[in-house]
């Protein structure tokens, strides 16, 4: 990969890649089906791995441990926060930064190169302060956004780690927010009375719903919410999970006069966030263990079987319009652009984390072993 393509478009700071949590890596890519490296962590792994320009990489488990590893698997540093961590952590190019959210309800800001911490923000809540949401990252504002299960969104500042505002994220919240170019950022919000809710928070605080997905018999207090929203700003489309009972909804809405565009609806709820494939199409993998690639109008075009019982991670993509995803078995599946796909390795133990990319287009895949394994590019 030439220097012109190693550049901050292709750092993948956040879950999914970037704010718009496409889960789509710009270039094509071609990893080999053994690992090259294992990474080890201290805990289980049910965060993904993000990346800084340095050629860094961030690990975070369940024991609460965050290290740094040079490109070549070394380590720089490693640090023990308060709780365990399961939501992604966010990474700041702008700040050499890294954010992290903690079970214990903390949000730490810690120094790339040298894990220094910066600044600890404990989130107000009077019920329970868990963070498992991946973290977002609203750059034209200069926030961080992170949600706790104590019902409540927090935009807080990346400079001081002041709260700037805050709003309701709904029911037990595990669904983090995306965010457009222009700095709005979406969510999801289930309500008792009023189902799962699309809102819309624009730069300067003001919010929209821009669509209720009414609730069902289980009332929105039992409805899963994790799956983040999705967006793809080159067809101006929002995709976004409202499950009903135990169906999964997926939906499409225009981010232009926000209207419906088509809804999906498939036998099992959805927890793992869709990808972005090629041609507008979308990748989609829900508790009946399996992976369905729709067209751009919303219709089937192919279904893989896994072999899991269920997906809880969603797949990641590249420019040709492959998808790789991991199950709870252990298996890494690799799929064409058709959707014919295949397992191209096992694990010793499950495997619940979105798998990424770094600059170079290695595929890094963090397993509950607790090993971050890391497939080389061949491209």
């Amino acid at each position: 990969m030439s220097n012109r393509q190693a550049n901050a478009s292709v750092i993948w700071t956040l879950s999914g890649g970037g704010s718009c949590r496409t889960g789509r890596f710009p270039l094509p890519v071609r990893p080999a089906s053994r690992p090259a490296r294992r990474i080890s962590a201290h805990g289980a792994l049910h965060a993904s791995v993000v990346f800084d320009n340095q050629g860094r990489c961030f690990v975070a488990d369940m024991a609460g441990w965050i290290q740094a590893f040079s490109a070549q698997g070394k380590l720089l540093w490693q640090s023990q926060l308060d709780g365990g961590i399961s939501g992604t952590p966010a990474v700041d190019l702008a700040r050499d930064s890294i954010y992290l959210g903690t079970h214990h309800g903390s949000v730490f800001a810690l120094r790339n190169s040298d894990g220094a911490v910066l600044w600890k923000q404990t989130l107000p809540t009077t019920t329970d302060g868990r963070i498992m949401a991946d973290l977002l990252l609203a750059a034209p504002q200069g926030w961080l956004v992170v949600s706790s299960w104590g019902g409540k969104f927090h935009a807080i500042e990346t400079s001081s780690g002041a709260i700037a505002h805050s709003w309701d994220a709904g029911f037990t919240p595990q669904s983090g927010a995306s965010a457009d170019g222009q700095g709005n950022l979406y969510f999801l919000r289930a309500v008792k009375g009023g189902g799962v809710l699309l809102v819309r928070i624009s730069p300067t605080g003001l919010e929209t719903i821009l669509h209720r997905q009414p609730e069902g018999n289980r009332e929105a207090r039992r409805t899963i919410v994790v799956a983040s929203p999705v967006l793809d700003e080159m067809t101006r489309t929002i995709y976004w999970v409202a499950n009903q009972e135990q169906e999964g909804v997926l939906l499409a809405c225009s981010m232009d006069d926000d209207q419906i565009r088509w809804q999906q609806r498939f036998p099992r709820a959805i927890v793992a966030t869709p990808a972005l494939g090629a041609n507008g199409q979308i990748w989609v993998a829900d508790l009946d263990g399996a992976v369905r690639l729709l067209q751009s109008d919303g219709s089937l075009r192919a279904s893989y079987s896994t072999g899991a019982d269920y997906l809880l991670a969603g797949p990641v993509t590249d420019a040709d319009g492959q998808a790789w995803i991991a199950d709870p078995l252990g298996q890494l599946h690799a799929l064409d652009s058709r959707g014919r796909g295949r397992i191209v390795y096992e694990a010793p133990r499950s495997i619940q984390a979105r798998p990424a990319f770094d600059r170079e287009g290695n595929l890094y895949v963090a397993t509950t072993d607790p090993k971050v394994l890391v497939f080389q590019n061949r491209a």
